[in-house]
């Protein structure tokens, strides 16, 4: 769920100590915006929409969930498209994916 070289690429770049911090605020805020991401797909606000999508990629990318960040980016792309019609089924793939990758991530910060 998390590639290597981009996690280490992190550590290097952060530090070990900051890492825990790191995934603290990943797993606090992606939670709120899935929330919102399926707030923004039930009100049809399409901008609201990719922007949270864009949120979710980037923020997945920097910790190496390169999957989950490929999947919020096909997100992004589809609000951008101005619609939402097939948002829905890939909002529950997200969804459903990401208590996988919080354990991956909270397994990398156990001592």
């Amino acid at each position: 769920m998390i590639d290597e070289a981009v996690f280490n690429e992190l550590r290097v770049t952060m530090g070990d100590d900051f890492i825990p911090e790191l995934i603290a605020a990943y797993l606090d805020d992606t939670p709120r915006l899935i929330q919102d991401l399926q707030q923004t797909l039930a009100e049809g606000n399409v901008i609201a929409f990719t922007r949270t999508a864009h949120s979710i990629k980037s923020s997945s990318a920097s910790l190496g969930a390169l999957d989950f960040s490929a999947q919020a980016k096909e997100l992004e792309m589809i609000g951008k498209s101005g619609g939402l019609s097939q948002a829905a089924e890939k909002v529950n793939q997200l969804i459903a994916d990401y208590p996988k990758l919080a354990e991956a991530l909270k397994d990398r910060i156990k001592p």
